[in-house]
């Protein structure tokens, strides 16, 4: 069974009461550097029509399920915001006329915020690194947890700029399922904190709490850039 987004994505802190989104589109293009050009002229505009509070694009270097993937995320306030924005609207299609590259989109799937991260304070133009992992999980607050509690382990041991949220799932394959996202400042620095996983002794425990809660998917990771935010 294909799961056609797993995705990378992301990660943002938020301080409302109400159920934060994420909408997720899996797009293939072959020229990925005209679609990121689009995406920063393009991005703001369509985003700001849609009442999302960030926008970006990310570029999967592993676990991608069709080459020349990307992601393009787009984060709002509530469920309601996204759902709303799932059809689109005319300012979308304006923008789509100055695409210069084509492009099909593969998949566009829906989640909630359920755990946020706040050591990335998200700014346009900057770039991260990301793994993101979709489990099967029984208790998604425990889980959630867990989750916490790792992240709290990487910050006491010189990980300070290390992220992690989770997401429910609520379309196509992902329905149900959670999705877990590692952010960093750039690959090296999330692959050192990986190694930290099995190699460190203070994260055994932490560590071991999370794969007690949780059966893998599958994983993609890569690099992300922000250009919008609100």
């Amino acid at each position: 069974m294909k799961f056609i987004v797993t995705t990378i994505f992301l990660i943002v802190s938020w301080t409302a009461n109400a159920t934060p989104a994420m909408t997720v589109y899996t797009i293939n293009t072959a020229d990925h550097v005209a679609y990121h050009d689009w995406v920063r002229d393009s991005g703001p505009v369509v985003g700001k029509s849609l009442g999302a509070h960030v926008v970006g694009v990310c570029t999967p270097h592993a676990g991608a399920i069709k080459d020349k993937d990307l992601y393009v995320y787009m984060f709002t306030d509530t469920l309601a915001s996204a759902l709303h924005g799932l059809p689109g609207n005319e300012t979308l299609k304006t923008e789509l006329a100055k695409l210069k590259s084509g492009r099909e989109v593969r998949a566009k799937q829906l989640f909630s915020v359920v755990k946020t991260q706040s050591t990335l304070v998200l700014k346009a133009g900057e770039k991260h690194a990301i793994w993101s992992t979709l489990v099967r999980t029984k208790n998604m607050r425990a889980f959630a947890k867990a989750i916490s509690g790792m992240e709290k382990a990487f910050h006491n041991n010189g990980f300070e700029d290390i992220g992690i949220s989770v997401f429910r799932g609520h379309s196509g394959n992902t329905t149900g399922m959670g999705m877990v996202s590692v952010v960093a400042p750039n690959s090296r620095r999330l692959g050192e904190a990986f190694d930290a996983l099995t190699e460190e002794r203070w994260a055994e425990s932490a560590y071991r709490s999370v794969k007690s809660k949780r059966k893998l998917i599958r994983s993609v990771g890569g690099s992300c850039e922000t250009v919008y935010v609100k």
